[in-house]
């Protein structure tokens, strides 16, 4: 008896022609081999909504096999039965559908898999197909034809499996039932073994937190007395993982976060690695945890550190041992070259002061790479002008090629930049190191000097420096060697032009830490190309040099201005240039005394210290924000500091600071900074000197420009006095290191340095400043100093008499 349904079938097929009912057909089964992806999502969409996860696959290959294979019946079906209709009386097991539901039944019957079970799992799959043809963009009438074939595949495949349930279950082999109910128990037993086994704790926690099992090795972290698969059949539960292990997996941070854990053998440390279960039955809602002891790799890395450390302190130490009697040495002869000397005299005086400065530079080398490797360099982020640092590089390099007649310095054309932002003083030793190199290795021809810009992008312009020689060139195997600590392009490099192999590992280092790229390209015989690749910031666009402020658009008038400075020579050469500029100036040592100025009496700006003996310039700053008298705390404020890049931007945002200098001072970046806080430009502007000529020794002990500098800017009788106060101060400064040295302040210490550290400079003591500067930063870090302190205060003692005649080889000059 044929049913309604399949007679309005065979009128829709019958309604098709044969051939397009067969192109139809072959669609539909072409399809669904491409659409296994998208079966099995569906497939498993519809589990989820029913009731048999618990007897299903939890892994999705098993569900994508399952889709594979069902392809395969609905695809053997069409070729054999085309788009007729089985027949009720058509023999069970003569077609593929019939087959197909035979096997899927004596398969799930062997298992112990009821058939009202099965059936009712077996729904989803008639559900899914239904509804990815319903889903199909194909015409509606094969779109009914794809359905009507599907319902009767699932249909016969039912009716087959039902029928072969009856017979298979109840007249199966019990030996068959048994061997495969025990090749399950032995996979079982196999995959068990094998979690026992490995040989790094495993731990399997489930969606609540609890520890459901872990293997062997886990179980042995806590007790010596365990056996293989203990957890797994022990009849007590293991407590939750947060309470055994000592902490909770949310805690954990990293891409292989690091705990300590407490075993029975001790504290151990472990690399903890977690996976959720790739479980697309949702069964099985948990964790895998693994750990790998790395103890021992944390002892090895902690003792690395340690020596790491040890070995940059060992080189701070000795370079300060050594750069002291060195710049001794650069001093004694700027004093003697002011005497008159015969040219013999003079020669041998050269020699003497060559040799100093090449034992510093490479001293200088030791301790930059040694500072580098100990993270101890910050970057800048300041505007500065291509130009001038092309001309300050000009100025270095131009006395070594004066050595060389046979060698030209040449800088190729370049389009005009603006007004850059970046760290221009490590640009400048990147730069300065690979001129040094190109003219120290070239004998005959040119080093030249270019510069390209590249791209412009939203971070700002990336440029290319390049340093061409025509030197001997290196051999490509060594292109990389060069960059490496310690080493040269070729050993009689090291035996002819000296050096410690350290210039191109610290500008390498450098350029990584500006995000930049350095290479190079060289043919021997030919030359060599150094090439640096750097982004630097734009500035905003004015149409002015870089740094300057057209004073003309700007009012001039004399501030009422408020020095808060607690170091006596820096309260003199702020005073003085302020005043020299017109400026009326009070100054307080002390934040309190600064806070009690400000109550009765008017001022138009505060310029603040950051490190005074009190409050710092911050609390300084706050205090004077949070001031009762609206006019107070609307006070701009400049913030002073020989700390210069470690100084955070954000922090003087933070406090309601306007503006920051870096000592010493500057003629231009003081006027500069005062204009733009304040709007308004001195009534006369700061008389400092021209350009300075180029300083053959700009590191060296002092630099007679500096005084030379404050005389042509403020005069003689105020620089006299900067002079007499410092020799009068650093002298109190030795005798407070020394009682610091021998008290192990180390702390006091480090403020004493900080304060040194300015005012050197301020009498252009280079030297005796970055020996304060070195002292400071032991002192921030906690180290132990006694001996660099105690050196401290022995230049100290020197710098005062060597200040004194310094200023009077000065006014003799005058």
């Amino acid at each position: 008896m044929i049913s309604e349904s399949q007679i309005q079938f065979s009128r829709r097929a019958a309604a098709m022609s044969d051939p397009a009912a067969a192109a139809g057909l072959a669609d539909l089964c072409t399809r669904l081999e491409g659409q296994v992806n998208r079966l099995t999502e569906m497939r498993l969409d519809f589990a989820r909504q029913r009731p048999f996860n618990p007897h299903v696959s939890t892994l999705p290959e098993a569900w994508r096999a399952s889709i594979v294979e069902l392809n395969g019946a609905i695809a053997a079906t069409v070729a054999a039965q085309g788009a007729r209709f089985y027949d009720h009386e058509d023999e069970i097991g003569a077609d593929p559908a019939a087959l197909y539901g035979l096997d899927v039944a004596r398969r799930h019957g062997l298992r112990g898999v009821t058939l009202g079970m099965f059936l009712g799992n077996f729904k989803t799959y008639r559900d899914t197909y239904l509804k990815w043809a319903g889903e199909q963009k194909v015409p509606a009438g094969l779109r009914d034809l794809w359905g009507e074939v599907l319902r009767g595949f699932f249909d016969r495949a039912e009716i087959a499996l039902s029928t072969g349930w009856g017979k298979e279950v109840v007249d199966v082999d019990r030996g068959r039932l048994f061997a495969e109910n025990q090749r399950l128990m032995n996979e079982k037993n196999k995959y068990l073994t094998i979690f026992e086994s490995i040989h790094n704790p495993v731990v399997l926690i489930d969606a609540e937190g609890r520890v459901e099992n872990m293997n062997f090795a886990a179980a042995r972290l806590f007790s010596e007395d365990v056996i293989p698969g203990a957890t797994y059949y022990g009849a007590v539960a293991p407590p939750p993982f947060v309470e055994l292990f000592g902490f909770a997996l949310a805690d954990l941070e990293g891409e292989v976060p690091e705990r300590e854990i407490a075993t029975c053998g001790g504290r151990r440390r472990f690399a903890i690695s977690t996976q959720e279960m790739l479980d697309v039955s949702r069964k099985f809602l948990g964790t895998v945890v693994s750990l790998t002891d790395v103890t021992e790799q944390h002892r090895a890395r902690q003792e690395a550190e340690a020596l790491a450390q040890a070995k940059t302190d060992f080189l701070a130490t000795m370079s300060h041992e050594i750069r002291t009697p060195i710049h001794s040495i650069g001093g004694v002869v700027e004093l003697m070259r002011q005497g008159a000397l015969d040219p013999v005299q003079a020669d041998y005086l050269e020699a003497i002061a060559r040799s100093a400065r090449v034992m510093s530079s490479i001293v200088s080398e030791i301790l930059d790479y040694s500072r580098i490797e100990a993270g101890g360099l910050a970057l800048e982020a300041v505007p500065f002008s291509l130009e001038q640092l092309l001309d300050d590089m000009r100025q270095v390099i131009e006395p070594l090629v004066e050595r060389k007649p046979a060698v030209r310095l040449m800088r190729a054309p370049y389009a005009r930049m603006p007004c850059l932002v970046g760290d221009p003083g490590k640009l400048r030793q990147i730069l300065i190191n690979l001129l040094g190199n190109a003219v120290k290795f070239t004998e005959a021809g040119v080093v030249m000097v270019g510069i390209e810009q590249l791209a412009e992008t939203e971070a700002g312009l990336r440029l290319r420096f390049s340093v061409r020689d025509t030197g001997p060139g290196i051999v490509p195997e060594r292109l990389e060697e060069i960059f490496k600590p310690f080493t040269q392009s070729d050993g009689s490099i090291e035996r002819k032009h000296g050096g410690t192999g350290l210039g191109l590992a610290i500008s390498r280092r450098l350029a990584a830490l500006m995000g930049a790229e350095l290479g190079v390209e060289s043919t021997p015989g030919v030359g060599s190309c150094f090439t640096l690749d750097v982004t630097l910031g734009r500035a905003a666009d004015t149409g002015q040099a870089c740094g300057a402020v057209e004073a003309t658009e700007l009012p001039r008038r004399a501030l009422q201005l408020l020095i808060v400075e607690d170091d006596p020579v820096n309260r003199l050469v702020a005073g003085g240039l302020l005043r020299q500029a017109g400026h009326r100036v009070q100054i307080m040592p002390s934040g309190e005394a600064a806070l009690q100025a400000l109550t009765g009496q008017e001022f138009d700006l505060v310029l603040t210290d950051l490190n005074l003996p009190d409050l710092s310039g911050f609390e300084l700053a706050r205090a004077i924000r949070a001031h009762a008298d609206p006019a107070v705390a609307k006070l701009p404020i400049i913030a002073m500091s020989a700390h210069g890049p470690a100084v955070d931007p954000a922090a003087l945002d933070a406090a309601g600071i306007g503006g920051f200098l870096a000592k010493p001072f500057q003629f231009a970046r003081l006027e500069a900074v005062l204009q733009r806080v304040t709007g308004v430009a001195a009534p006369r502007p700061l008389g400092g000197p021209p350009a300075p000529q180029a300083r053959p020794d700009p590191g060296g002990l002092v630099d007679l420009g500096v005084l030379r500098d404050h005389r042509s800017a403020l005069g003689a009788g105020p620089t006299e006095r900067i002079v007499s106060t410092f020799v009068h101060s650093v002298q109190g400064t030795a005798h407070e290191l020394e009682l610091a040295a021998q008290t192990g302040e180390w702390q006091q210490a480090g403020m004493i340095a900080h304060r040194l550290k300015s005012s050197a400079r301020h009498v252009g003591l280079n030297a005796l400043a970055e020996e304060a500067e070195r002292v400071e930063r032991r002192a921030v870090q906690g180290a132990k100093a006694y001996a660099p302190i105690a050196d401290l205060a022995l230049s100290c003692r020197a710098a005062a008499g060597l200040v004194a005649a310094l200023w009077k080889q000065i006014e003799a000059e005058a």
